[in-house]
């Protein structure tokens, strides 16, 4: 029953990220990257995005995110720029 809760809780995590990245590369004019790395175990998971680009009116961008399930703990960091 354990497991069971722990990769629903990296399902939640995981989900909105999936989804709301297709937006994030496509809604940018010009050159954009983008990079999500996501892993699960009996311990917990985590999922890192890093995405770089210019927005519609020429700002270029940087962002990088993690977000971190553990059984006791769920944890999340954010950090990025713009020009």
């Amino acid at each position: 029953m354990r497991s069971i809760a722990k990769y629903l809780a990296v399902g939640a995590l995981v989900t909105p990220l999936v989804i709301g990245s297709a937006g994030f590369a496509s809604a940018d004019d010009g050159p954009a990257y983008e990079r999500v790395q996501t892993s699960a175990s009996a311990g917990g998971g985590v999922t890192r995005t890093t995405a770089s680009g210019f927005t519609p009116d020429g700002k270029a961008y940087f962002v990088t995110k993690t977000k971190r399930t553990r059984p006791t703990v769920t944890n999340w960091n954010d950090a990025g720029s713009r020009s």
